[in-house]
């Protein structure tokens, strides 16, 4: 009997099953509007926190151009802080190199020489050891060929003769 108080069955049936629709005994007089609230209020603030953390990613993996497209709009800003190193502003990215205290901008749009880095990865000694603590570390150490540049960037599938390339070297003080 409490059985059919909460649910009538449909008056057909279609391939031995039985349609059901809820009664509208349970809803206790309460409006549709009233009986959700609840979950409006958590769908409004799971939608809201999905948006914004969507957005911050978003803006911080530079989806889709936005975040390049947003420091565009006040480049001075955007270079003043440096931010032109992580996303291109109207076009250019900066390389910054601090310790070796240079720092040069240059189109978006080329790459890297991928023989510097081809070279940068032979000479890396890969071991699970740790360093000797007598070792200086490779950063703070002279490079031993100063003849090879550094940094090498130009426009993707040319012959080279377009780049930008910086080889650093000391200079003598009298010089």
């Amino acid at each position: 009997m409490a059985f059919q108080q909460y649910f009538h069955a449909c008056k057909y049936v279609s391939r031995n099953k039985v349609y059901m629709t809820q009664s509208s005994n349970n809803r206790q007089g309460k409006s549709p509007a009233e009986e959700f609230a609840p979950l409006a209020t958590t769908f409004r603030r799971r939608l809201l926190a999905g948006v914004g953390s969507a957005s911050l990613v978003a803006v911080g993996a530079n989806f889709g151009g936005l975040t390049s497209f947003l420091l565009g709009l006040v480049p001075e800003s955007g270079r003043s802080l440096k931010l032109d190193v992580l996303y291109p502003i109207e076009g250019y990215s900066r390389r910054i190199e601090n310790n070796e205290g240079f720092e040069f901008i240059y189109p978006a749009s080329w790459v890297g020489d991928q023989r510097l880095l081809y070279r940068a990865a032979e000479r890396l000694e890969r071991s699970l050891d740790p360093l000797p603590t007598d070792s200086p570390k490779s950063g703070n150490r002279p490079r031993k060929n100063v003849n090879e540049p550094i940094v090498a960037y130009g426009p993707p599938g040319s012959s080279g003769e377009l780049n930008v390339s910086v080889i650093v070297s000391p200079v003598p003080l009298d010089f």
